[in-house]
Order: C-alpha cells, then structure tokens, then sequence
C-alpha cells in the first residue's frame, strides 16, 4: 500500500492561483471510517465560494490554516475501519464526504464515514461522483412536494444541481420549467422541456413551486414575483434570510436547504441512472494536478451540468 496521498486546498483565501497541494501520510481509517483511493471528485459552487473566503466553513477556517477542498467522490475501498461491517476493500462506492465542515476530496485518497456511501458497480464511470452532493441537493429540494398542477420553476437549470433537477422532477411527474438564459440550450432539446428566460418569468406573476439555485439579486426578484401562495426553496445560503424575508412579504411559504448526506436517497439516485432515466452530464473533465483550471473552468459560467476531476 502507498505510504503517502496527495490532497489539493488552500491556505489562503483568493483566486484559483491559491489551490495548492500538500503531502500526507496515510494512516488507518477510525473504526467507523473506510480509506478510499479517489477515481474522481467533482466541483461544486460551494468550493469555489469556500476557496474565496464565503460563507461559514470559510469562517471556520483557523489564520493560516490548510483547508482541504471537494465534497463528491467515486472511488475504490482501500481500507476499512474495525467497526464497518457493510463495506470491503475492493468495493466500488460513491458518496458526498465530510459535508459541510470536513471537506477533503480533492486528493488521491480520502477518508469517508461508512454513513456516506454506498456501493456501486465496479465499472462505474468516472461522472458518477458528480450525482453526489448536486443529486443529493436536487433531491431533497423537491422532498417536500408532491406533484399537483403546480408548476415547477427551476433557475441555473444547466448548472450541476439545475440538470439534475430538471431530471428528477419530471421523473417524480412534475411540471418543471427551466429558467435560464440560455433558453436554446441543447440540454433542454435532449430533455424535451422548452425554458423561458428570466426576464420572460417576470413578465407576469407566477404561481407555483420555485426552486432557487442562483440567489442574489435574480433570486430576489423571482421570488418577488410569486403570487401568495406560492411556495420556496432557496439553495445559496448568502442570501437565504433576505430572500426569505421576501417570501414572507408575499406570503410564500419559503425555506432554505442544506444538503445532508442520505444513502436511502443516493441508492434511489444510483438506480436511477443504473436505468437510464437520470444522466449526469459531464461539461469537462480535468485531471486532479490541474484542478486551477477545472475552478477557472467553472467560474467563466459556460458550463452545462458537471466538472468532472479525475485522480
């Protein structure tokens, strides 16, 4: 076994140029835990934010401080803890680890609670760790509802949670409708959905379900759109309380989301693209060395659905 696994964070807050990697021995997993040699992760918004000083694990971070970076990950059981039973090593698993305060998959090798995974086919290909902490995030944001006659209103429905989104919520028989900018997007071909612009959303009041993945200003104003009645969930939690403060106003029932982690619902996400009724589209791929790159990537905005790091 490798005495020693590379792992990719900061120890400043800034730009993509602050990513570095630090060299550390690999020791056995806790009783509860498993070692994985990562096949891939996958960037998420939060890392980015997390990279640039934002938002509360940021503010958790001790002055000079390595903070270690990635939420997803898709890799092979190296190791297991005394106490797990469930998993060996040889396994294939797939799961969100150490979400929100412990994140550490951009690495070679991670160590991940038992909790968090779940076991895969061995031949699995590498965009499956891009289902995990989107998918997830998709999922429990349509947890409350059943389908009715509502529409459903998804904004940044081409981003990693947004195409999942789209995806989950026709499969559970809602009425989805994309929101977005790019309107004339082949995903939205593929999907068979016709989105509307955001300034086409405005036009006139809605009534229905919102989900908000972007915040913000656009946020803001989607939300001010909806008729009473309406209801909310809003993903950024920068802007969460103003947002909901704005739902209240317009008597929307709104509430905000933290993902968690959930193996009963990553196992009914796995099977789902194990069917072939979900598919994580996979926007670029970079190696785990060039990881600078794959956050640049992410943040000029081009994307459509994952970027894909593999180790």
């Amino acid at each position: 076994m490798e005495k020693y696994f590379r792992q990719y964070g900061i120890f400043q807050f800034g730009a993509s140029t602050e990513l570095c990697v630090q060299t550390l021995p690999l020791t056995p997993p806790d009783t509860q835990q498993v070692l994985l040699r990562v096949m891939s992760t996958s960037v998420n918004p939060i890392d980015i934010k997390t990279r640039s000083g934002l938002g509360y694990v940021a503010a958790g971070k001790l002055p000079d401080a390595f903070l270690p970076l990635g939420y997803d990950v898709l890799g092979e059981v190296v190791q297991v803890g005394d106490d797990v039973t469930r998993l060996q090593p040889g396994d294939t698993v797939i799961g969100m680890v150490g979400f929100a305060a412990h994140p550490g998959c951009y690495a070679t090798h991670v160590y991940a609670a038992a909790r968090e995974l779940i076991k895969v086919d061995q031949k699995a290909d590498v965009s499956l760790s891009g289902l995990c902490l989107a998918g997830l995030t998709a999922w429990q944001a349509l947890a409350d509802f059943e389908p009715d006659n509502r529409p459903v209103y998804i904004n940044a429905a081409t981003g990693g949670v947004g195409h999942l989104l789209l995806q989950i919520g026709r499969l559970r028989g809602f009425e989805v409708i994309p929101v977005s900018r790019r309107t004339e997007h082949e995903l939205f071909a593929a999907l068979g959905m016709r989105a509307i612009t955001p300034t086409d959303y405005l036009a006139q009041p809605r009534g229905g379900i919102l989900i908000d993945l972007v915040g913000g200003t656009l946020g803001l104003q989607m939300t001010k759109n909806l008729l009473p009645g309406s209801e909310l969930v809003t993903i950024p939690t920068v802007t969460k309380e103003q947002i909901l403060a704005v739902a209240r106003e317009q008597q929307v029932c709104g509430r905000g989301l933290l993902v968690e982690a959930n193996q009963t619902q990553l196992a009914q996400l796995y099977e789902a693209v194990q069917s072939g009724q979900l598919k994580v589209a996979v926007s670029q791929q970079f190696e785990l060395s060039d990881i600078q790159q794959a956050h640049e990537y992410l943040e000029q905005g081009a994307h459509c659905g994952k970027v894909i790091i593999t180790a």
